[in-house]
Formats: C-alpha cells, structure tokens, sequence
C-alpha cells in the first residue's frame, strides 16, 4: 500500500513538473532519473517503524518467460520479515528528436508495440515473489499515439489510441526488429490525460498469486 502511493504521488507530482515545464525529458533514461529523484526523495518520508526500509532500484534484472528483464525502477518495501516489490517501467515518446522543434521522430509503430510489450513484462513480474503489483507510467508530447486513428494492419493491432477499449489476449502481426507477439492477461483501456501540450498514461497491474 505505501509503495502504490509513493509511485502515484511521484508520477502526479512528475507529470505536473513536465506539464509545466519545470522538467524536461528528452528521453526515456532521463525520464527514469528524474522520476526516480522524485521517488527517492518521497520514499524515507513514508518509513514510520524502526524496522522499515524503503529503497528506488534502478535497471533491476528479473528473470520471466522471455528471459531476463531489466526494469527501469523498482520499489523495495522491507516491514520487518515481509518484503515486497512492486514494478515501474517507463516509455517517453517525445515528438521531436533531442532539442530540435522541425525534425520529427519516427518509428511509432515500434513505439506502441514496445508500450504493450512493458504491459506484458509487468504481468509477468507479478507473478514473481514477493512482487505485488507493477506500474507502466509513458509521457508523450506526440498526438500521434494518443489521438490518431490508427488504421494499417501493423499499427491497429498495436495501437494506443485513446478510445481503444477491451485490450487482452493475443497481440500478434508482423513488426520490424521485434517479435511480433504479445499475449496480454489482463483488460486495458487506455486512460490518457492531457496537461498543457502532454499526454500521461498510468496503468496497474496486480499480482494474482
């Protein structure tokens, strides 16, 4: 329970400071450093018994069915003999490559995928012990993943379109330098919030064991 409110009140408080403009990530490692100050800086404020730690991993590796993972963070609760782990991994889709404001990034389509492919990773994280529920936190400052209609046969099946509803099962079509597979346990919506020219997407995933 402390961990989920650290890393909620961490990424509120983050996406506020981009929306702003006070923080400003060009990229996905930049993204976990700035989070990760946020959260480190939360974390002592929630200890209240003598025999409570509460500790940010960064690039922690795990290993799931598709072999070994290295998460952007991890939150290591200790309360006595009980530990816990829960899960965050980071996508930060920025519009526009480095500081420029005319040339674009492209590679969307692998973008998405890569999105759906961290939903699948922290299904699989939880069922790991001792880890109880895992975060996908992505920022976007490109409509295109949010708003877009997406209609071609790569970018319909991996779409993060805002409207999509009722997202489960299996993900499969055909990817460069991907698998082209994904097989999702859980049901997703994609519940994007809009602050100032961003888009912030939280999602949580539960352990079942």
């Amino acid at each position: 329970m402390k961990s989920k409110k650290i890393i909620e009140l961490a990424w509120q408080l983050y996406s506020e400071k981009v929306a702003s403009q006070l923080l400003h990530p060009r990229n996905e490692k930049m993204m976990q450093l700035q989070l990760a100050q946020i959260l480190q800086t939360l974390a002592p404020l929630y200890e209240t018994q003598s025999n409570e730690s509460i500790k940010v991993l960064l690039e922690h590796p795990v290993q799931i069915k598709n072999g070994t993972a290295i998460i952007d963070i991890v939150i290591e609760h200790h309360l006595g003999e009980r530990l816990e782990f829960t899960t965050i991994e980071l996508k930060c889709f920025r519009r526009y490559s480095n500081n420029s404001t005319t040339k674009q990034r492209g590679a969307q389509n692998l973008g998405m995928y890569d999105y759906w492919a961290d939903i699948e990773n922290c299904e699989q994280y939880c069922h790991l012990e001792h880890f109880h529920s895992a975060y996908q936190l992505t920022l976007t400052d490109d409509p295109y993943y949010v708003t877009t209609l997406h209609k071609g046969k790569q970018v319909i099946v991996y779409s993060t379109n805002i409207d999509r509803k009722n997202v489960s099962g299996i993900l499969m079509q055909q990817i460069a330098n991907r698998k082209g597979y994904l097989e999702l346990e859980g049901n997703y919506e994609l519940p994007w919030q809009k602050k100032g020219d961003f888009y912030f997407i939280q999602q949580k995933i539960n352990s079942t064991h």
